[in-house]
C-alpha cells in the first residue's frame, strides 16, 4: 500500500521523541511534556478514511525541538519510571495537610 515509511525526522530543529497509534496517549505525552515547561507538537499521519490503530495509517508523533531532546526524553523516563521530581520536592507528598 505505502512504498515509503513514513520518516518521523523530517522536520528542521525538531526531533520525534515519541511514537504511538493511540491519539489520547499522544496528547497525554504532549500534556505532560508541555506541564514540564517543554515546547512540543502533536504531528498525527492517521488518516480519517481507515479505521486502523497500526502500521504507517495511523502513526503519531510527538517532537520537541532540538535543543530540548535530552530534557524530554529524560521527563519521559522519570514519568514511566514513576520518579519525577515534582517541583524539586521528589516524591509526590499524598498526605492530607
Amino acid at each position: 500500500m505505502l512504498k515509503n515509511k513514513i520518516n518521523p525526522d523530517d522536520f528542521d530543529d525538531w526531533k520525534c521523541i515519541y511514537e504511538t497509534s493511540i491519539e489520547s496517549e499522544a496528547n497525554l505525552v504532549h500534556g505532560f511534556l508541555q506541564d514540564q515547561g517543554l515546547t512540543c507538537q502533536v504531528l498525527s499521519k492517521k488518516d480519517s478514511a481507515y479505521t486502523v490503530n497500526f502500521g504507517d495509517l495511523s502513526v503519531i508523533f510527538v517532537y520537541v525541538p532540538e535543543r530540548d531532546v535530552k530534557k524530554a526524553e529524560k521527563a519521559l523516563k522519570e514519568w514511566k519510571d514513576g520518579t519525577i521530581d515534582y517541583e524539586g520536592k521528589g516524591e509526590p507528598d499524598d498526605s492530607d495537610d
